[in-house]
Order: structure tokens, then sequence, then C-alpha cells
């Protein structure tokens, strides 16, 4: 009987240890920690711009960052930098033109623009150049000269068709401009007439006080 006990307390013991065996083995031990990821190097510089970024383009990316943040002023000081380190390239004077009329001084934008057109960029740029110049002598209501920049702008679309653009768009602000110079000759003739009117009333007025004097 006490044999009897012993195998059954064996036979439980062996059990418990071939259960746990499994569980045990299919613990893994806890992973090492990973490694901090190693600091991003600096971006390669280069005077040139062939093996890494000028500082003209530094300059330039520098004054667009600073413009999406509304920071206008940092933004001009930048565009005004990059012309520093190059001012033969089209793209920092176009950038300087938006940065100032965004500033409110269209004087400076427009020279920018102007000075922008003698400059080395791509035809497309070359395009938003003219837009952007006609579109600010619009603004400024110089009706004749921003007609004629309107026109300046679609001939080069035309004539240069990789730019891009939007020729149908200077089409339609002529239209806008020969319509607003019209309203403005009709105003101008309304005017005229009104004031006419005004002093003949005042001169009669003048008359009919002269009589009543005479008849008293």
């Amino acid at each position: 009987m006490q044999d009897r006990s012993l195998a059954v307390i064996a036979s439980l013991a062996l059990a418990v240890v071939v259960s746990a065996s499994p569980a045990a083995a299919q613990q893994t031990p806890p992973a090492a920690p990973e490694a901090a990821p190693a600091a991003a190097a600096p971006p390669r510089k280069d005077p040139s711009g062939h093996t890494g970024i000028s500082p003209y383009t530094e300059q330039i990316l520098k004054g667009n960052a600073s413009f999406v943040a509304r920071d206008i002023p940092g933004a001009i000081a930048a565009f005004q930098e990059a012309i520093k380190q190059d001012p033969s390239k089209m793209l920092g004077f176009y950038r300087l033109g938006e940065a100032m009329l965004e500033s409110g001084n269209a004087a400076e934008a427009e020279t920018a623009w102007t000075t922008a057109l003698g400059k080395k960029g791509s035809e497309e740029l070359q395009a938003k150049v003219l837009f952007c110049l006609a579109d600010l002598r619009e603004r400024q209501k110089n009706w004749q000269t921003a007609r004629e920049a309107w026109g300046a702008y679609a001939a080069y679309l035309t004539s240069n068709p990789k730019a891009g653009g939007y020729p149908a768009t200077a089409t339609e602000r002529q239209k806008q401009i020969d319509r607003r110079v019209k309203d403005e000759k009709d105003y101008a003739t309304v005017k005229e007439r009104i004031v006419q009117r005004e002093a003949e009333r005042q001169k009669e007025a003048e008359e009919n006080a002269k009589k009543d004097k005479l008849n008293r």
C-alpha cells in the first residue's frame, strides 16, 4: 500500500515537471534596448552646387521657410543674401519681389521683378515674373501699362510653349481692363454733367437773388 502511494506521488511530480518544461522553454529573454539613432549628418555644402548645397540655394530655402512661417522680414533678408551670393540668377529676385509685395512695398516688388527679367532662369520662371508684373500694374490701376504687360505675358507664352502659363488669363484680364477704362470714362462724362448742372443752378440762384434785391 505504501509502495503504491509513493508511486502515485512520483507520477504526479513527474507530470508537473513535464507540463512546466514547455512553458519555461517558450519564455524568451528580454530584448536588448535599441541603440539611439545616430545624429543626421549636416548637408554637404559646395559653392558650385554640384556635390552639395550652395550658399545661394541655402539662402533661398531659408527665405522660403521664413515666408511660409509668415516671417516676411526674415524672408526678405534671406532672399537679399541669396542675391548677394549669386546676382546672376532670376529666382532670388523673383522670390524677393513676392516677399516685398507681401510686406506692402509694391515699388520694391516691381523693381525686383523688373530686374529679374534680365537674369538667368527657366522659361517657366520667366513667365511667372511677367505674370507678376502684369498683375501688379493692374493693381496699381495703370490700365494702359497693365494691358501692355498682359500682352507681353501672352506673347511670351506663345513664343515659349514649354513655359506653361495661362494665356486665357491674359486675354480675360485685358477684357476686364477695357471694361474698367470704359466705366471710368462713362463716369467721368456723367460727373462732368453733374458739375455743369450744379454750376448752372448756382448761377441761376445768384441771378434770382439779384432780381429779388432790385424788386425790394
